[in-house]
């Protein structure tokens, strides 16, 4: 029920045919189905040889795919993602389009906070630089509506405020026009967002020289927005090492030269709230993605709404 979309099944027979433009004759041995997202299908495949890949299907078409593809382009080189071997868009034999990835070896960002806290400073440094990497670079993909009117059209148009109920939303709606000017005006600058910028989609390894991270995924949803955004979609987990991981992620960004806004985690939660919206903004219940996003909102307006 979490799902948006349901998952595309297929065997090592339809596998073999996906990726034979790749791989020739070496037929995959082996595959796993990567349920960590709630949209494309994703499996790791194990070639007779051992090298492994991921064949991700996109099942929202060929627009989510050049969309991805377009933002590997742009941050290839600045920040760490998979090599992308192949890209298909309307294949023949197939009802979807598909990429062909490298497969990389770690562990997401908030498996770790859970489990390590020690881990959460240097980490917290190193997820810094990849933000500031991908702020950094200029993008020419979608736009959102702005915060004020994207948010309303989830609550008041797509159905958002059903789950939310008519107090908790009134007292949204409220704090987003209040915050709405504010946000505006501290985020003029228009930079690449990767729009799902959150602990599962960012792996981190431990090698020699501590914690870094192995690789962003999932760009299906990069934008040109606020970069803050991101911020703020990084800081919905409740790990008890959130505080830590917070003042890693301001070291971080004051090694490089950088100086946070004033008062940049209400900023960056506050945008998220658009995000959040937008996870409700669906026709049914999808479980606990629509409970966490429900908690993750009122956390917000106890901490911020008057």
């Amino acid at each position: 029920m979490e799902r948006r979309y349901p998952l595309i099944e297929i065997d090592l027979t339809v596998a073999a045919t996906l990726l034979e433009p790749l791989v020739g004759a070496s037929r995959p041995q082996t595959l796993q189905l990567l349920t960590g997202g709630h949209i494309n299908t994703n499996y790791a495949v194990t070639l007779e040889n051992g090298r492994r890949l991921v064949l991700r299907i996109f099942v929202q078409g060929d627009a989510a795919l050049r969309n991805e593809t377009r933002a590997f382009r742009v941050v290839a080189g600045s920040v760490p993602i998979p090599r992308m071997y192949l890209e298909v868009c309307a294949p023949q034999s197939f009802a979807y389009p598909y990429t062909v990835l490298e497969w990389i070896e770690g562990v997401p960002l908030n498996m770790v906070l859970e489990r390590y806290r020690e881990a959460a400073l240097p980490l917290g440094q190193a997820v810094a630089a990849t933000l500031l990497a991908i702020r950094k670079q200029e993008f020419s993909g979608h736009t959102f509506l702005p915060f004020v009117e994207y948010i309303r059209s989830c609550l008041f148009e797509r159905g958002a405020a059903q789950y939310l109920g008519r107090e908790l939303t009134a007292r949204l709606w409220t704090l987003v026009q209040e915050q709405g000017p504010w946000l505006r005006e501290l985020c003029q600058e228009q930079t690449l967002v990767h729009g799902d910028f959150q602990g599962d989609n960012i792996l981190v390894r431990k090698d020699i020289g501590g914690w870094r991270i192995a690789a962003v995924l999932d760009w299906e949803w990069a934008n040109c927005g606020c970069w803050l955004r991101d911020m703020g979609s990084l800081l919905r987990f409740e790990a008890e090492s959130r505080a830590t991981f917070q003042r890693g992620l301001e070291a971080g960004f004051s090694a490089l030269g950088e100086t946070l806004p004033c008062e940049w985690d209400r900023a960056s939660r506050t945008f998220d709230l658009a995000a959040l919206c937008e996870k409700l903004a669906y026709p049914r219940h999808r479980g606990e993605v629509t409970v966490r996003s429900i908690r993750t909102i009122e956390r917000c307006l106890q901490d911020y709404a008057r």
